[in-house]
């Protein structure tokens, strides 16, 4: 049994981020205490002791760092996009901070690149920065990162200036890492360069986005990043070759143990590769009398050695999903023992991690690929057989022989374009990925459960059984929003720009109203990629496991209302789209138009009067009445109406727009919620028509410090003076209200959760 789960559950316990990872251990646990195996004892003590260090290590290390550093060395782990250069340094005192700095110019950018970052003193003047707070609950938390990642803070730079290499192995091997990923871009073809960092240097910055989305859906990302299988190849053939080169076993064993730790270092140090390079470093000790030590054995102590030296690391995804997995292998040799052939076995193995670490998926990324199974068939021994090697020994041609290099990639390149288009058209399979959401706590212990019998099933050889099981399970995880009687209405912080969500009643039906963007300003250029749409409306809707919107509702073509439309349709199907009138042809709207026409979605320019109705549940147009776009009170204003709950969502109307919709449509007030018009700008939400609204809550969408002072005093005057509440996403985040009927309405956003 699983008996060396006992120390690994004792170090998880130090991070209240991985309760998942403890759950999903704890039967063997269980196991350990009633087996009481000899070894289990001398690692429990180190598995307290690795706990009793993370935690102490871990609890508040943020603010115990408060002075400044005027002196930093960069890590490796530095990008530069646009003029801006972030990444981690270290301080004198070896205090890790995440480090922001913008070029003064692109004749300082090239003296930085020259001189050299990664493993390069700097002497700096610069200021703490707090973490943003995450937008909702699904979104990039960037102090929960800083956190696993044991950073001090964030510091933004005023000034730098080179001070020379520093000094010590430790900067010296982060340069040898840049340098060697320079020598990729440098020697490798840009169609493969990227794949070549990925798999030799861990370096995965330069994938490019619509390949990450075709790997995730295929569940091959595994295969991009350094793992397990690649430290496994890369050991079996320097032994194997050092061994046909004629060299001894013991000098091999030496060669091999002074090589891995160097190599975990230059491949970027992540989980799982120290994982397997402190496997491999056991194996390679000589065999006592004893014999070899069991591999549980030897994965346990690699983790608590890792979690010595790194105790963060228990918090992230990789760490814990290469652990399960691997622990899942180990204790599934009945399982692999019934295998007939290779491929079958890759299909076991296959279908052994990628279950064992489903729940993990799903509390962390809202989604897990069904397609893996057999996607795995294929390119699993393909990167084995071809892809990693060739990478390795194109590296090795690039330094020996560049003329040679240059042949096989005249064969390769060519190979791989396929390969990567073959890959693309794969990833558009239709129900490759399985969206359930974030699992509550009852459906993610329903699904651990599920993965314990699923595996005890199927070491009795009752497959079937251990199939409808684990089914059973994830039907009813899915199932659970489908089952949900209360209306919610989502108001998501996009920053300054507006994006809200109407969830009916059982999933009837979801309506998503503007996407958020960002307004470019003289001397800015778009991001080409992780914009508002793709950090924040995306996994918002998939962390809610919605991967389908029946209504998308654009409300004018301003970029902070619809600039991020194109990424949330790179990743979320809609079944069609509404527009206000005469703004088919606005320029705000050409990509997603494209995007429409190339999907089949119905663009519907809708105006006032113009509604629908999804059971009990109302919309309607109030505005606008003309069919000529001229600027904000031509924005589309919602109605929605369900029972004695009334929303009203406004765009960026203004005061002229909101007197016509009173006198229009004064049946229609007063409302529940209002969202108010414009971000809260002095031109919007006038007296009159505060007044005739008269909103329980009225929501201002607006960003934090944004540069036009929204919501304006005045504004907030206006409601103060009214007696009604107004409260700003600038403050509160992410606001969710639910409406049950009798049940009345509640609200969760940032200050509620955890309470």
């Amino acid at each position: 049994m699983m008996y060396l789960a006992l120390p690994v559950l004792a170090a998880a316990a130090a991070s209240t981020v991985s309760l998942l990872f403890m759950a999903l251990l704890l039967p063997s646990a269980a196991a350990a205490a009633v087996k009481r195996e000899s070894p289990a004892v001398w690692l429990a003590f180190m598995g307290i002791a690795a706990a009793s260090f993370a935690w102490f290590s871990s609890g508040e290390k943020q603010d115990q760092y408060t002075s400044v550093p005027e002196e930093i060395v960069w890590t490796d782990k530095v990008s530069e996009s646009g003029g801006l250069l972030r990444g981690f340094a270290e301080d004198s005192n070896g205090n890790k901070w995440y480090v922001n700095y913008r070029f003064r110019s692109e004749t300082e950018r090239d003296r930085f690149f020259r001189e050299g970052i990664a493993g390069h003193r700097y002497l700096v003047r610069a200021k703490k920065e707090e973490p943003d707070p995450a937008a909702h609950p699904y979104a990039f938390d960037m102090a929960a990162w800083l956190r696993s990642e044991g950073a001090a803070g964030i510091l933004e730079l005023q000034e730098a200036e080179p001070a020379g290499a520093a000094p010590g192995m430790s900067a010296a091997l982060r340069r040898w890492r840049a340098a060697l990923g320079s020598h990729i871009r440098t020697h490798f073809p840009e169609p493969v360069s990227a794949e070549a960092e990925a798999l030799i240097i861990g370096e995965r910055s330069a994938t490019e986005p619509h390949d990450e989305r075709a790997y995730r859906r295929l569940g091959i990302t595994h295969l991009f990043a350094i793992s397990g299988l690649h430290v496994g190849i890369l050991v079996y053939l320097l032994r194997e070759g050092l061994m046909r080169l004629g060299f001894r076993t013991h000098i091999v064993r030496t060669g091999l143990t002074m090589f891995l730790p160097v190599y975990a270092m230059l491949a970027g140090g992540a989980p799982p590769v120290w994982r397997a390079v402190l496997i491999s470093l056991m194996l390679l000790v000589p065999e006592s009398k004893s014999g070899k030590p069991r591999l549980d054995f030897l994965l346990s102590a690699g983790m608590i050695v890792f979690l010595l030296v790194d105790p963060h690391a228990v918090s992230k995804p990789g760490f814990q999903m290469s652990y399960l997995a691997a622990f899942a292998l180990i204790h599934s040799s009945v399982i692999l023992s019934s295998a007939r052939g290779a491929l079958h076995q890759t299909w076991l193995v296959t279908v052994i991690c990628q279950v064992a670490v489903t729940p993990v998926l799903l509390y962390h990324f809202f989604e897990t690929s069904i397609s893996s199974f057999a996607a795995n068939l294929l390119f699993v021994p393909l990167f084995s057989a071809i892809i990693l090697p060739a990478n390795l020994i194109l590296l090795l041609l690039t330094f020996i022989l560049p003329q040679a290099a240059g042949l096989l990639f005249a064969l390769y390149v060519p190979f791989r374009e396929v390969l990567a288009g073959f890959i693309l058209l794969c990833a558009k399979i239709p129900l490759s990925v399985w969206t359930p959401g974030r699992p509550e706590l009852p459906s993610l212990l329903l699904l651990i459960a599920a993965v314990f019998i699923f595996f005890w099933l199927l070491e009795k050889r009752r497959n079937g059984a251990g199939a409808a099981v684990l089914l059973t399970a994830c039907c009813l995880v899915h199932a659970v929003p489908y089952a949900d009687p209360s209306i919610h209405v989502t108001f998501i912080d996009v920053g300054q720009g507006d994006s809200a969500l109407v969830e009916l009643p059982y999933r009837r039906s979801v309506i998503l109203i503007d996407t958020g963007g960002r307004l470019l300003f003289d001397g800015e250029e778009r991001q080409e990629k992780g914009g508002v749409g793709e950090r924040v409306v995306v996994p918002y809707l998939k962390g809610r496991g919605i991967t389908r919107v029946d209504k998308l509702v654009l409300s004018h073509p301003d970029a902070d209302h619809a600039e991020a439309a194109d990424e949330v349709l790179g990743e979320i199907r809609a079944g069609e789209i509404h527009i206000g009138p005469g703004t088919y042809g606005e320029g705000g709207y050409a990509e997603v138009i494209g995007i429409a026409g190339d999907r089949g979605i119905p663009v519907r320019e809708m105006i006032a009067g113009n509604g629908w109705t999804e059971g009990r549940t109302f919309f309607r147009y109030l505005s606008p009445v003309e069919g000529e776009y001229r600027g904000n009170n031509d924005s589309l204003v919602l109605h929605m109406e369900h029972d004695d709950f009334r929303v009203l969502f406004t765009g960026d109307l203004e005061e002229e727009g909101e007197n016509q919709v009173i006198v229009n449509y004064a049946d229609f007030f007063p409302v529940t919620i209002l969202k108010a018009g414009h971000h809260g700008s002095r031109t919007s939400s006038g007296a009159p028509f505060i007044g005739a609204a008269r909103p329980s809550v009225t929501i201002f969408s607006a960003g934090r410090e944004n540069r036009y002072g929204h919501p304006h005093p005045e504004v907030t005057e206006r409601f103060r003076e009214a007696g009604l509440p107004a409260v700003s996403t600038a403050d509160y985040g992410t606001m969710t209200f639910s409406f049950r009927s009798g049940k009345g309405m509640s609200v969760v956003h940032r200050q509620t959760e955890g309470k």
